[in-house]
């Protein structure tokens, strides 16, 4: 594979997963608290506090690996013959 077309096709993989990943989260989030995720302006407690560092948590985990996956899966691609 040309290899301008793999980094711009890794780069259109890595967003996109990084969008789907945080909209998976924010679902889950909501699913499981019955709230939208939290935000720094509505921390008024440390248990906001709490939700919130717990939320940054997830959800950078979750994009780092989602975005590490799709772009391992195009490596892979652009390797091939």
């Amino acid at each position: 594979m040309n290899p301008v077309i793999a980094r711009l096709l890794a780069g259109a993989a890595t967003t996109a997963a990084a969008v789907v990943a945080k909209r998976a989260v924010e679902l889950g989030w909501q699913r499981v608290t019955g709230d939208t995720p939290p935000t720094a302006a509505k921390v008024t407690d440390d248990r906001d506090l709490r939700d919130l560092i717990i939320w940054a948590g997830v959800l950078t985990a979750s994009v780092t690996l989602a975005r590490k996956l799709a772009r391992s899966s195009i490596d892979r691609l652009a390797d091939e013959p």
